[in-house]
């Protein structure tokens, strides 16, 4: 997804207050906001947000994270669309006192009188996270009369899911690795299940392993992108998240890869149809349905490996058990 702007986006907090600011100008106007502003070239998004803090409400921060990225896709700026990408800081300390400007006027807020009809329309679905120290990422869809049809947001897997699972893990002796020469591979998968509950596994008939759909992560995509885009090429389904998981890592010597996948419990949408590559073609990629967690993970733990013979199926099968034995305790919290 190409992105035309960068913006920055700071709220600050102190205890149980935070700071909005009242857009005096401009786009927005009327509207209570964190302040920030757009990514000028040769700045990194950070020093974007210093600076634009510092010209809006005068106020130099000097400790804050990054809490969310979130896209407003065809949102209209001065009457073209735009897709934008906000990265979302959270300041705790600074220096100064906010002051008005020709364009804010700082308010400080209870979190527990925020009026979120005094915000633009969004904030009420990736605001609060984000006010409970949650890492986010959200994507929402505009129409031209900036009213949004479409969107998710997701919780960042923050934990790891289980050992890292290395040659020795899988049974196949420990092997020398070079921390040094290790290529990092990410990928984002999703643990499944259909309207009936039965979890799906991308079964590889013609190679005889199962796997959790999903795959590789590309250059500048936001983990839930990675995970729809790969829903949708694999099984042809749109989804719905219902919990971020946590990750899994495995370590993989001869390949000199570190790799860890992003694991996500969620339930399938809208069949709009699969877009497989060539490759998984070639494999006999198809969905299968297995009637409860216990039966997928037997179908993996069923898979004779050996007679496979393929170096990385020992990693991806050993995973996909760890991740849905990890879903299984997850979904029996959510449903009781």
């Amino acid at each position: 997804m190409k992105i035309d702007r960068h913006l920055s986006w700071v709220l600050l907090r102190r205890g149980d207050e935070i700071l909005l600011g009242l857009k005096k100008r401009g786009f927005g106007a009327g509207k209570l906001n964190g302040v920030g502003g757009k990514q000028e070239v040769g700045e990194t998004i950070e020093e974007c947000a210093i600076r634009e803090t510092q010209e809006e409400i005068g106020v130099k921060i000097t400790k804050f994270e990054c809490l969310g990225k979130i896209i407003f896709d065809n949102l209209f700026y001065k009457n073209i669309p735009e897709c934008n990408m906000m990265h979302c800081f959270v300041a705790t300390e600074w220096e100064g006192e906010p002051v008005e400007s020709d364009e804010e006027k700082p308010q400080w807020i209870k979190i527990s009188d925020l009026d979120y009809s005094k915000l633009w329309g969004d904030d009420e679905h990736w605001l609060p996270p984000i006010l409970a120290g949650k890492e986010i990422e959200a994507y929402f869809h505009y129409n031209s009369d900036n009213t949004f049809d479409d969107f998710w947001v997701d919780e960042v897997p923050n934990k790891q899911i289980g050992p890292i699972i290395d040659d020795e893990l899988v049974g196949l002796g420990k092997k020398t690795v070079n921390e040094a020469k290790l290529k990092q591979f990410y990928s984002a998968r999703a643990i499944l299940l259909n309207d009936k509950n039965q979890v799906g596994l991308i079964h590889a008939t013609n190679r005889g392993w199962y796997k959790l759909p999903g795959g590789g992560h590309e250059d500048d995509e936001m983990w839930g992108e990675n995970l729809r885009r790969e829903l949708i090429e694999e099984t042809g389904y749109k989804i719905h998240n219902l919990k971020s998981l946590g990750y899994v890592v495995n370590i993989r010597a001869d390949w000199d890869m570190y790799a860890t996948a992003y694991m996500y419990l969620c339930k399938t949408g809208e069949f709009v149809g699969k877009k497989q590559m060539e490759d998984e073609i070639a494999d006999g990629d198809c969905l299968e349905w297995f009637d409860s967690f216990d039966e997928a993970i037997a179908a993996l733990e069923a898979v004779d490996l050996k007679k496979i013979d393929f170096y990385g199926a020992y990693f991806f099968t050993r995973r996909e058990i760890e991740a849905l034995k990890y879903a299984k305790k997850a979904y029996e919290e959510i449903h009781g």
